[in-house]
């Protein structure tokens, strides 16, 4: 039996988003109005998507709505994705998919929430930070998260960091994984400031993104 990827239908299909999702292993498709050329695109084809996995109306609205009905099930669309830059129309129907309160919490939790995330001791440490008599450098990542799959995005390093990028990458790329997944992060967009403790990455603050994410698997209703 083949094996179908996890299928994303991207409606602000950038490079950087069509490589995130594919360095994720999954598989990106884009939506475009027929007639138009989004940004990023060539030949109106966006950026990393191939003219098979590009699905094309004049009405991109309605296309979402006809998958959400499964009435084009054969596309073996999984979820759809989209950044608060989409057009109004569009994103009037990826609100009405995504679930009420989906990954509405961030970081950090209160007191007691932390103390039963991380236990006592743990959750004293990270209260206290690091400790030395200067701030430790923070960066700031950018993810979006897929069916509890996270995609990085970007990562803002400090100038005093820049130069030491590559060591730090995947230490922190890790520890932003290690919070989503704590907090039971599964789906849209996430910025998370993270401290370069000399006791490694922490997370110091967690905010939403306007990227939103909604399932068209089996089970979705319009």
């Amino acid at each position: 039996m083949t094996h179908k990827p996890c299928r994303v239908l991207l409606l602000t299909p950038d490079a950087g988003l069509v490589r995130a999702v594919s360095d994720t292993g999954l598989e990106a498709w884009a939506l475009r109005r027929s007639g138009g050329t989004p940004s990023g695109t060539h030949g109106g084809v966006p950026d990393g998507v191939p003219p098979e996995r590009t699905l094309t109306d004049e009405d991109p609205a309605r296309t979402l709505r006809e998958l959400a009905a499964d009435a084009r099930a054969a596309h073996g669309i999984d979820f759809v994705l989209c950044g608060g830059d989409a057009e109004p129309a569009v994103l009037d129907v990826v609100r009405d998919l995504v679930p009420s309160g989906a990954g509405a919490r961030t970081w950090p939790p209160d007191p007691a929430e932390l103390r039963r995330l991380l236990g006592d001791a743990a959750a004293a440490d990270l209260a206290q930070g690091d400790g030395g008599p200067a701030p430790a450098p923070v960066c700031v990542v950018d993810t979006v998260s897929v069916g509890g799959m996270h995609l990085l995005l970007d990562i803002a390093w400090p100038d005093s960091v820049a130069p030491f990028e590559g060591r730090e990458r995947g230490s922190v790329r890790e520890t932003v994984r290690s919070v989503l997944d704590l907090i039971g992060h599964e789906s849209g967009g996430m910025r998370t400031s993270v401290a370069l403790t000399a006791a490694g990455p922490r997370p110091v603050e967690m905010t939403r993104t306007p990227f939103l994410v909604a399932s068209l698997a089996a089970g979705t209703t319009w």
